[in-house]
């Protein structure tokens, strides 16, 4: 008989050896830091009021905006009772910057400030505007309101058309929140802001009847009678104003260009900007971007960004469309792309959509990023290319120099405000022309709708009883100086003759 031996298990395991090669601990991958659409917003506003605030005197004092200088120097009453022979626009502009003046100074920058300021603030409100549709949407309708040469343009200038783009913007962001969430908050707040901006300019009543006609549609007239009949309330206040301005021919000289050429620069206005180098090819190019963004939020959107699209096309129609009839009818013909600048509100808006197309986002990207590099580079030229940027009267000045012997300035008519801000007080001699030692014929170039500015031309030939003493020739501009041995009156129909310019004003400077 065999006996089997089993041994029996280990009553302990023996301790594991650690492995010869240690394995290294893999650690969890951190996650790229993004930063959110609010943080792009703020960042946009910071750069865009760098942008706007670092070249706020790189150009000169031009013609209009001698006019709110020459109103903000008087008392306040005074102002507002010169506004309606000076002005063409409400008063609510010019009180913001009167008591602006107060504060900051009356000088180029001091006065200017205010427009830069509220250039900045449009930025946030237009990335609220653009995002009621989406956060990209958001991000893209501050990026065009940063870039548009329009913007920045008008951010500089110390007119009423910033404070009626950011006021009409404010109002669309209100109406689009009453859209959405119909609350008597949201209503009462589109038909306030709605009221600042008329009484910022007459134009944005357009913008207020196409929001109006919308909520009506989708509302019911009874939800929206009130806020609309409060900001009626105040255009009929506005309207002996409006009414006396334009029986004073305020607006005559925008009916003297044709509707066709005003369409036209309306159109550049509203993409690349009014004046900078290859314009044309510019503004067929970022017309084609922009009617492919639209086109890609058309087909490519979601339901609420193709929503949001739709509403900012039926105000930007509404907006664009009533002028017109207006204008082609010849019932109010008051038609041009600076009145017409609030469009920009829906209209960037529209474009945004279609640039932050959820479905898309690289074409938008693509789009987006093209139509921003024709932006900038309209920008840069209007702050390096003299031709491109407001009449140099500053230039001007500096190159007259100051007068030894009393003498005679002839230019186009209404020199004399942006004149007396460089070279002290001039006097008007159209009614009497005085005996002087040395007439001075200033021409500005000119900018056109579409090619390169026509060249500053001065006369050679020298009135009766004076001589040619030289010419200066600038990009912007030219002078030519005439001297005499001896007091001499000019008629003041050969100076009109020489300088060939239709409307001249002789200016009289001691």
């Amino acid at each position: 008989m065999r006996v089997a031996y089993v041994t029996p298990p280990p009553t302990h395991m023996p301790p594991l050896t650690a492995p010869s090669h240690p394995v290294a601990e893999v650690a969890p991958r951190a996650t790229p830091w993004r930063p959110t659409a609010t943080q792009l917003a703020i960042a946009l506003t910071v750069f865009g009021g760098v942008l706007r605030f670092a070249t706020l005197n790189v150009s000169s004092i031009e013609l209009d905006e001698s006019a709110t200088l020459a109103l903000v120097h008087r008392g306040f009453s005074g102002m507002l009772s010169h506004l309606s022979q000076s002005e063409s626009t409400p008063p609510l502009y010019y009180i913001f910057v009167w008591a602006w003046t107060k504060v900051f100074g009356a000088g180029p920058i001091g006065f200017r400030s205010m427009s830069a300021l509220i250039g900045t603030i449009t930025i946030p409100v237009m990335y609220l505007a653009g995002r009621e549709i989406s956060p990209r949407a958001g991000v893209w309708a501050a990026i065009l309101t940063t870039l548009s040469p329009s913007m920045f343009f008008f951010s500089q200038q110390a007119r009423a058309y910033g404070l009626l783009v950011l006021l009409s913007a404010a109002a669309f962001v209100a109406w689009e929140r009453a859209l959405r969430t119909p609350s008597t908050r949201h209503l009462a707040l589109w038909s306030a802001l709605s009221g600042l901006a008329l009484l910022a300019h007459y134009f944005a009543a357009f913008l207020f009847i196409a929001e109006a006609v919308v909520l009506i549609v989708r509302l019911g007239w009874r939800r929206v009678v009130l806020p609309i009949g409060a900001v009626v309330i105040v255009g009929l206040a506005l309207a002996p104003l409006a009414i006396h301005q334009r029986a004073e021919g305020k607006t005559n000289w925008i009916e003297q260009q044709s509707l066709p050429r005003r369409i036209a620069e309306s159109m550049k206005i509203f993409t690349v900007g009014a004046y900078g180098p290859l314009v044309l090819f510019a503004l067929a190019l970022a017309l084609l971007l922009v009617g492919c963004a639209i086109v890609l939020v058309a087909r490519r959107g979601t339901r609420s960004e193709r929503r949001g699209a739709r509403d900012a096309a039926i105000v930007a129609a509404g907006a664009i469309v009533l002028p017109l009839l207006l204008a082609a009818t010849h019932l109010v013909d008051v038609y041009d792309g600076r009145n017409m600048l609030a469009f920009f509100v829906p209209f960037a808006v529209l474009v945004a959509a279609g640039l932050g197309a959820a479905r898309a986002p690289r074409a938008g990207a693509v789009l987006g990023t093209v139509l921003c590099a024709i932006y900038v580079t309209m920008i840069v030229a209007a702050n390096v290319i003299p031709d491109y940027q407001r009449d140099n009267w500053r230039g001007v000045a500096h190159s007259l120099g100051k007068p030894t012997t009393s003498r005679l300035i002839v230019a186009e008519a209404f020199s004399a405000g942006p004149l007396s801000i460089y070279m002290g007080k001039l006097s008007d001699a159209a009614a009497s022309v005085p005996a002087v030692r040395e007439v001075d014929f200033v021409a500005l170039r000119h900018l056109r709708t579409v090619g390169p500015p026509q060249s500053a031309v001065v006369p050679r030939v020298a009135p009766a009883g004076f001589r040619l003493a030289g010419i200066t020739t600038t990009e912007s501009f030219a002078i030519a100086r005439f001297v005499a041995g001896s007091p001499v009156a000019p008629k003041a129909s050969e100076l009109a003759h020489l300088s060939g310019v239709g409307d001249t004003e002789p200016i009289l400077q001691r």
